[in-house]
């Protein structure tokens, strides 16, 4: 049995979130932020060809359309967790369309994108086709070649860009918030989701021929 001493970190973010979500009533916030109601206090969240029940006892996988699994230690809490802090936002707003960095919401703290956010470069780098597939499996909407706009979540719409390497600089590909993205989340969980959604989209590509 796991003590409170040694407890995770990602453990105790979900028994957290769980006990705000028993406190809340499910019907205002399901509309306001574009969620489907699925019967008293239970509301659906998509993410990534995933359907996710939120309930006041947890947040719970309902159906897998598209397979992909990360095996990372704590990545489902964490997913979970950052599923719960979208429904309890306080968010009454709209995407504005204006796209930037998870950085530019750090204020300094966070100047370059660390060594282990490689996940996606290792997976598509080489393969732009592939990740065009998978965005098309998706949903994405090219804007144009190497550049997507996707609603990650129903009031997160995202921008994928692949930027293609040279001799000089390595492939990268960036991940941009809407701006009002930090009006949804505090900058920690929006960090998180930024996470689930680049290593789910990765394990994704894993499981493309």
């Amino acid at each position: 049995m796991t003590s409170k001493k040694t407890r995770r970190g990602y453990d105790v973010t979900y028994k957290w979130v769980t006990a705000l979500l028993r406190e809340r009533s499910f019907e205002e916030p399901a509309a306001r932020l574009g969620l489907r109601l699925a019967g008293q206090d239970r509301a659906e969240i998509d993410f990534l060809g995933r359907t996710y029940l939120i309930a006041k006892d947890g947040i719970t996988l309902r159906e897998q359309r598209i397979p992909w699994t990360v095996a990372a230690e704590g990545f489902e809490h964490n997913l979970k967790s950052a599923l719960g802090y979208y429904f309890l936002s306080d968010f009454s707003g709209e995407p504005v369309n204006d796209f930037c960095p998870l950085t530019h919401f750090s204020h300094g703290v966070f100047d370059n994108r660390p060594s282990w956010d490689i996940t996606l470069e290792k997976v598509y780098g080489e393969d732009p086709d592939k990740l065009r597939r998978a965005g098309e499996a998706l949903g994405f909407i090219m804007e144009k070649p190497g550049t997507w706009h996707y609603r990650l979540l129903p009031k997160m719409p995202v921008k994928i860009i692949h930027y293609e390497g040279d001799d000089e600089y390595p492939t990268t590909i960036q991940v941009l918030f809407d701006k009002t993205a930090i009006q949804v989340y505090k900058f920690e969980p929006l960090a998180v989701l930024y996470m689930c959604f680049r290593q789910g989209l990765a394990a994704m590509g894993k499981e493309l021929p």
